[in-house]
């Protein structure tokens, strides 16, 4: 990367955010990092761990929302880069709190779209979009002893498929979708959108309600209950940090080839498995039983779902390297070597 590149990251103390900044910070870019800091400790703690990384030149951290356009786009100023991985990412609370989520993800993601278009940097604009667009997809399914499967649906969800949120959640991060197509078509904006499954890795301060694998790592090594919303069957395609970071990559070399495109990204079929098969393996992992309660189904939640990545491999060239077993054992080995955070 050119050593010039100015690059903001909104969320950059989420997951997501601090992983792809110190990806880029490693390449040698300047990164400012905009956060409301609302998630607490967690990204706290990233934001310690990038200054660590960094010469004091190359990050700045910027405590804002993305709900205040003046703050960020005094804050993108000179930016050839927007990553918007910044969002209120907790499902159920989009369904307890609906004006929280439309105005973190629907007017937030509108508010970046309108910096990108206002700079005079023409900034290149990837934006962290969800599988949730496609609420529960119409396909048959078929019941095992430990997962659910689709009946017909081979490859999985595709970018053909509806965009049908269920839930307040899925719908605000729809809405984002849409604009950003908009802004390219009658703007030229040069963004792309990744409609990301089950992502999840190191740095990732996982919670009940929001980073289930991230969770249930924490949990098997702290000896923590664990909660199963329905019957543990469900299915979702999991895709660790560095397969996204490689996919973001890819998608910067080839902006102006795939600019206005919607890409789904997950780790496909080979890496679909329920929560039931996710606990057998933490189980083998931890040499331990890990408690289970059981409770009702969550609205918006999917039996099964995993993501037909056709369209990524063709026009990105990209595939997932990392297995779902290689990139649990990553991560709970994290967790293990920072117990004392968790605790």
């Amino acid at each position: 990367m050119d050593k010039e590149t100015r690059v903001l990251v909104t969320g950059g103390g989420g997951f997501v955010g601090s992983n792809y900044a110190a990806h880029l910070l490693d390449e040698g870019a300047s990164v400012t990092l905009y956060d409301n800091f609302a998630r607490g400790y967690g990204c706290s703690h990233n934001t310690s761990w990038l200054k660590k990384r960094a010469s004091s030149n190359k990050l700045k951290i910027v405590k804002g929302d993305v709900k205040d356009y003046p703050r960020l786009l005094r804050a993108a100023k000179g930016c050839d880069l927007i990553v918007h991985a910044a969002a209120q990412v907790s499902v159920p609370l989009s369904v307890s709190n609906p004006r929280l989520d439309f105005d973190s993800n629907a007017v937030g993601t509108f508010n970046i779209l309108e910096v990108a278009r206002n700079l005079k940097t023409d900034p290149a604009v990837l934006y962290i979009s969800s599988n949730k667009v496609y609420g529960i997809p119409d396909a048959e399914l078929v019941e095992l002893e430990r997962r659910y499967n689709f009946k017909d649906l081979k490859e999985g969800v595709g970018e053909d498929f509806p965009l049908e949120g269920e839930e307040p959640y899925g719908v605000s991060k729809a809405t984002g979708d849409s604009y950003l197509h908009a802004y390219y078509l009658r703007y030229g904006l040069r963004a792309v959108s990744f409609r990301c499954s089950c992502m999840y890795g190191p740095r990732q301060w996982g919670k009940e309600e929001q980073g289930w694998v991230a969770w249930f790592c924490i949990a098997a090594a702290t000896r923590k209950n664990i909660t199963i919303f329905g019957d543990g069957k469900q299915v979702r395609d999991l895709l660790y940090i560095d397969d996204v970071i490689r996919a973001f990559d890819s998608a910067r070399a080839k902006i102006r080839n795939v600019a206005g495109e919607a890409f789904n990204l997950g780790g496909g079929r080979n890496n679909a498995v329920s929560l039931l098969q996710t606990l057998d393996f933490l189980k083998e992992l931890s040499g331990r039983d890990i408690k289970l309660t059981y409770a009702d189904w969550r609205p918006g939640d999917n039996k099964c779902y995993y993501t037909n990545i056709n369209k990524v491999k063709k026009l990105l060239d990209w595939a997932p390297q990392i297995s779902w077993k290689e990139g649990i054992k990553r991560t709970y080995e994290w967790v293990c070597e920072n117990i004392s955070l968790f605790n």
